[in-house]
C-alpha cells in the first residue's frame, strides 16, 4: 500500500515536472516553432530543455522532457473552452459578474435619470393640465346644474311677485298692467321651458363622471350650448321682471301724477297757468293709462318742474362780472343787416344763490340747463347797458325783473320780447 501511494506520488511528481515542460514550451515559443518543424530535431529540443532546467539547478529526467513535448504537441495541457450553451453562458456570467454589474448599476441610474427627467418635464406638467381640465369641467358642470336650480328657484318667486304687482295697481290703470303681466307670464313660462330643456341636455348624459378626461372636448360643447339655453332662460326670467317693474311705476306715475297736479293747482297765482297744469296732467294721464311709460314719465316731470317753478321765486339780473360780458349781438337767421340784441342774465334766489334754469334757445329750440342766458331786448336797452358798464366796468342798474311765486313768467322791468339764447 505504501509502495502504491509513493508510486502515485513520483507518478504525480512526473506529471507536474511534464506540465512544467509544456509551461517552459510555452514562454519559449520561439524554440518549439523552430525545433518542432522537424521530428529529427526533436532530440536538440530536449537537449536544450534539459540545459534550462540545469540552469536552473533542476535535474529532470528525459523522460519527463519527452513527455512534456509530447504533451504539448497533443495540446493536452491546454486549456479547451467548453462547448457553448446555456449553463456554460449563465456561468461566464456568474464569473465575470463584478465586471458587468457596475455597468448595469451605471446604465440603470442612467434609465431612471432619463425617466426622472421624462416624468417631471413632460409627465407631471401633463398630469397636472389633465387634472386642471378636468378639475374645470367639473366646476362648470355643477355650476351650470346650481344656476339652472336657481333661476328656477327665482321663476317661483317672480310668479308671486307678478300676482301681488296687479293687485296694487289703481283701477284706473288695470288695463295696461294687465297687458304687462300677460307680456310677463309668457316670459316666465318660456324660461321655465328654457331650464327644463338645459337640464335635460346635460352636459354629461351616457359620459362616465369619473373619465371627464377622455370627453372633455365634446363636453365642452356641450356646456357652451347648455349655456345658450340657460341664457335664453335668464334673459326670459329678466324680461318678466322689467314688466313687473313697469307695472308698479303704473301705480306710482298715476298716484304720484294726482298728488303733483294738486300741489300745482294749489301754488298757481297766475292767469292760465291752471290751464296749463291740467293739459300736463292729461297728457301724463293718457300715458300712463295705455301704458306708454317713457312719454308718461316726461309728461310726469313737465308736471313737476311746473309745480317746482311755482313755488319759486328769484331776481333776473344782468351779469356784472370782469372778464365777463354782459351783452351780445348777433343777426337774425335769413339776414345780414337786422341784428338781434341780448343782454347776459342769471337768476338769484332771496338767499343769494345762482339758481340753474331750463332754458329754451330760440335759434335751434334745443333746452339746456344754465346759470346764465342771453335775454332777447330792444336795442336802446342794450345801449343803454352798454354805456353804463363803460362808464366804471360795472352795471350799475343789472336788474331787468322778477319772478314771483305762484308765476311761471317774470314781471320784466326793461322792453323784452322774453326769447332767449343759450350761447353767444
Amino acid at each position: 500500500m505504501a509502495e502504491e501511494l509513493a508510486s502515485k506520488k513520483i507518478d504525480l511528481s512526473e506529471v507536474m515536472l511534464a506540465m512544467d515542460v509544456v509551461d517552459t514550451l510555452r514562454h519559449q515559443r520561439s524554440i518549439v516553432e523552430r525545433e518542432l518543424q522537424s521530428g529529427d530535431r526533436e532530440a536538440d529540443l530536449i537537449e536544450k530543455l534539459r540545459k534550462i532546467y540545469a540552469d536552473q539547478g533542476l535535474d529532470v529526467s528525459d523522460e519527463v522532457i519527452a513527455e512534456g513535448v509530447k504533451a504539448m504537441r497533443e495540446e493536452r495541457f491546454a486549456y479547451q473552452p467548453p462547448p457553448g450553451g446555456l449553463n456554460t453562458t449563465l456561468a461566464r456570467l456568474y464569473v465575470n459578474r463584478g465586471r458587468w454589474a457596475k455597468r448595469v448599476l451605471w446604465l440603470l441610474i442612467a434609465v431612471a435619470a432619463v425617466w426622472a427627467g421624462y416624468r417631471y418635464l413632460y409627465v407631471m406638467p401633463a398630469e397636472r393640465g389633465r387634472s386642471r381640465l378636468v378639475q374645470d369641467l367639473k366646476s362648470q358642470v355643477s355650476g351650470q346644474k346650481e344656476r339652472i336650480v336657481t333661476l328656477t328657484e327665482r321663476i317661483n318667486a317672480v310668479t308671486g311677485e307678478l300676482e301681488e304687482s296687479l293687485r296694487s295697481v289703481p283701477s284706473a290703470v288695470l288695463p295696461s298692467a294687465r297687458r304687462l303681466s300677460d307680456g310677463a307670464r309668457q316670459s316666465l313660462a318660456s324660461a321655465a321651458r328654457q331650464l327644463d330643456a338645459a337640464e335635460k341636455f346635460g352636459p354629461v348624459a351616457g359620459i362616465d363622471p369619473n373619465n371627464l378626461e377622455t370627453y372633455a372636448a365634446k363636453i365642452q360643447q356641450r356646456l357652451i350650448e347648455q349655456k345658450g339655453i340657460v341664457d335664453r332662460a335668464q334673459n326670459d326670467l329678466e324680461n318678466a321682471q322689467a314688466a313687473i317693474g313697469s307695472i308698479r311705476s303704473l301705480g306710482a306715475e298715476f298716484n304720484d301724477l294726482e298728488a303733483l297736479r294738486a300741489e300745482a293747482l294749489k301754488a298757481a297765482r297766475e292767469k292760465g297757468v291752471p290751464e296749463k297744469i291740467d293739459a300736463l296732467y292729461n297728457n301724463a294721464l293718457l300715458a300712463v293709462k295705455s301704458g306708454d311709460l317713457e312719454t308718461a314719465k316726461t309728461a310726469r316731470n313737465a308736471l313737476q318742474y311746473t309745480r317746482d317753478m311755482l313755488g319759486q321765486e328769484y331776481t333776473l339780473q344782468i351779469v356784472s362780472r370782469p372778464g365777463t360780458p354782459s351783452g351780445a349781438w348777433r343777426y337774425p337767421v335769413g339776414s345780414n343787416t337786422a341784428r338781434n340784441y341780448y343782454l347776459i342774465v342769471e337768476a338769484v334766489s332771496p338767499s343769494g344763490q345762482r339758481l340753474k334754469l331750463p332754458i329754451t334757445s330760440e335759434e335751434d329750440g334745443k333746452v339746456r340747463s344754465l346759470s346764465e342766458w342771453g335775454l332777447r331786448v330792444e336795442p336802446q336797452v342794450y345801449e343803454q347797458v352798454r354805456q353804463d358798464k363803460q362808464q366804471d366796468g360795472i352795471v350799475n342798474h343789472k336788474i331787468v325783473g322778477f319772478k314771483k311765486r305762484g308765476y311761471l313768467t317774470p314781471d320784466y322791468t326793461v322792453a323784452t320780447t322774453g326769447d332767449t339764447i343759450t350761447e353767444w
